[in-house]
């Protein structure tokens, strides 16, 4: 029954997006009075539209941003709780993370949504990575996951840990040799509930990573009471690590997000493939409570990137 009831919610939130829309040269005005005018559609996902806008007003009049609006959240009590963690995602200031700069309410018939304006960078993971052979040589790899993972350490460090619940190629944003996870629009402070959710919340409020799914979030959609901790941040972090490396996603693909997981994961060659070996299966674990924390993730990429250094600079005789 209630992945029944979950699976309504969700197709009902999916067809209120259907009625979307926003207009090219359309302005929008934030919260705090500013406006910010469309430039062009960017992107859509399972929560969330993107465009590029240009700032028309204030302090950062001129300047190009990613608005994103949540089209998952029109339910009122929803959108004031997000408005009110958007304000606490303000505070957040870490180089692998994208800032927050504004926030407000757009009004599309007879919903409102709401929106985030945030650093604009135009290119994702997504693309980056590939799909089926791996384009990026291990060190690359490695330099963009060891990025990610120092913003979810930070993410998880607060004293409220903020677990992220989305991350996934296409919710990370390049710019030459560095990555910066966004999208915090999925993100839940976990405060005096433990981080205990309903399946509704997974499905509607919170759309699940379907190719991303981690046994927690899978949990919770089937009505299960489990806490949402950290670790579901790890599992994430350690399909996308592997992703990275061989162009691949280990998850294998389900027919419905309360499917079981299965996994295909294979050994790594190549410099420093039996501890990234080690690693990836340690962020994989299927209990919560056997996966390492993100300043553990952190100390062994940092291992393995000096390893992986070392091994490119005695083969190419430079350093990259």
């Amino acid at each position: 029954m209630a992945e029944e009831e979950s699976t309504t919610k969700l197709e009902a939130a999916e067809k209120d997006f259907d009625s979307f829309f926003l207009s090219h040269l359309q302005s929008v005005k934030s919260a705090k009075g500013e406006f910010y005018l469309n430039q062009r559609f960017v992107g859509k996902g399972g929560n969330g539209t993107a465009f590029l806008v240009t700032c028309t007003s204030g302090a950062h009049q001129g300047t190009q941003f990613a608005l994103k609006v949540f089209h998952k959240i029109s339910d009122r009590k929803r959108r004031d709780r997000f408005l009110d963690e958007i304000k606490h995602y303000q505070t957040l200031k870490h180089p692998a993370l994208l800032s927050i700069y504004d926030t407000g309410t757009y009004k599309s018939g007879d919903r409102e949504y709401p929106f985030a304006v945030v650093d604009y960078v135009p290119e994702n993971f997504e693309n980056v990575v590939g799909i089926g052979t791996p384009r990026l040589t291990r060190l690359e790899a490695l330099r963009y996951v060891y990025n990610v993972a120092s913003g979810v350490a930070y993410l998880h460090s607060q004293e409220h840990p903020i677990v992220h619940r989305d991350i996934k190629p296409a919710n990370i944003l390049v710019h030459g040799q560095s990555a910066r996870l966004g999208d915090l629009g999925l993100a839940k402070v976990l405060m005096a509930d433990g981080g205990k959710e309903e399946a509704d919340e997974v499905a509607a409020y919170a759309a699940m990573p379907f190719f991303h799914r981690t046994p927690e979030l899978v949990a919770i959609a089937r009505g299960e009471q489990v806490d949402l901790s950290p670790a579901s941040d790890i599992y994430q972090l350690g399909l996308v690590l592997y992703r990275s490396l061989t162009g691949f996603n280990p998850q294998k693909r389900p027919q419905a997000v309360t499917d079981d997981i299965h996994l295909d994961v294979r050994q790594l060659a190549g410099a420093s493939g039996a501890r990234l070996d080690a690693l990836v299966e340690g962020m994989l674990k299927s209990n919560a409570s056997d996966r390492p924390s993100a300043k553990q993730v952190l100390q062994q990429l940092n291992i393995i990137h000096s390893e992986v250094c070392n091994a490119d600079l005695n083969a190419t005789g430079m350093m990259r």
